[in-house]
C-alpha cells in the first residue's frame, strides 16, 4: 500500500507519502525511527511531549545502526526495553525548504516491537508521561492517525501485522 499527501511543517509545505513495506529504503537519509510498541497484554506504548500525544522515536545519532536508534529512543522515552521488533512501512518526506541536517528527501522508519522490560518511568526533557492504550483506542490519543491520510493508512498497516 501506498498513499501520499500534501503537508504543512514548520510553514514548509511537504509531501508525505506512507509505504507498507518489510525493507530499509537504501538511497534516502533516515531521520526518524518510531515504534508501535505492545506489551504483553498487547496494549500500545504511547507517550507525550509537547507535542501530545504520540509514539515513541526519534532521530538516530551520528554512527547509530538503525536498531541502536530505536532501542536507545524507547528507552530514553519511555523507560521501557524492546525485544523483538520488525519494520512494516516508512514515510517518505519531501521536504525542498528543509535546510536541516535530513535535507529535502528523507524517510521515517516504522516498526512494530515487542517489549521485553518496563521499568518505572520517570518524566524526562523530552517526555512529560507514558500510557499504555488499546490497540482500537490509540488513534484517539495518536491524533494524526486519524486526521491524515498517511496516518490512517500507517494505523491500518499496523493492524495488518499485529
Amino acid at each position: 500500500m501506498s498513499v501520499s499527501e500534501k503537508s504543512t511543517f514548520a510553514g514548509r509545505e511537504l509531501t508525505l507519502t506512507w509505504i507498507e513495506t518489510g525493507v530499509v529504503p537504501q538511497n534516502l537519509k533516515i531521520s526518524q525511527v518510531s515504534g508501535y510498541c505492545l506489551d504483553n497484554n498487547n496494549q500500545v506504548l504511547i507517550i507525550k511531549n509537547e507535542h501530545g500525544w504520540g509514539l515513541p522515536g526519534g532521530h538516530p545519532e551520528e554512527g547509530e545502526s538503525v536498531e541502536q536508534s530505536l532501542r536507545r529512543e524507547i528507552l530514553e522515552e519511555a523507560d521501557a526495553t524492546v525485544g523483538s521488533f520488525k519494520l512494516f512501512g516508512y514515510i517518505e518526506v519531501n521536504d525542498p525548504q528543509n535546510e536541516s541536517i535530513e535535507g529535502r528527501d528523507y524517510v521515517q522508519l516504522r516498526f512494530i516491537c515487542r517489549l521485553a522490560e518496563i521499568s518505572d518511568f520517570s518524566a524526562g526533557f523530552e517526555t512529560s508521561e507514558r500510557a499504555f492504550v488499546s490497540i482500537a483506542d490509540l488513534p484517539n490519543y495518536v491524533t494524526w492517525m486519524a486526521a491524515s491520510a498517511t496516518g490512517r493508512a500507517q494505523y491500518e498497516s499496523f493492524l495488518k501485522v499485529i
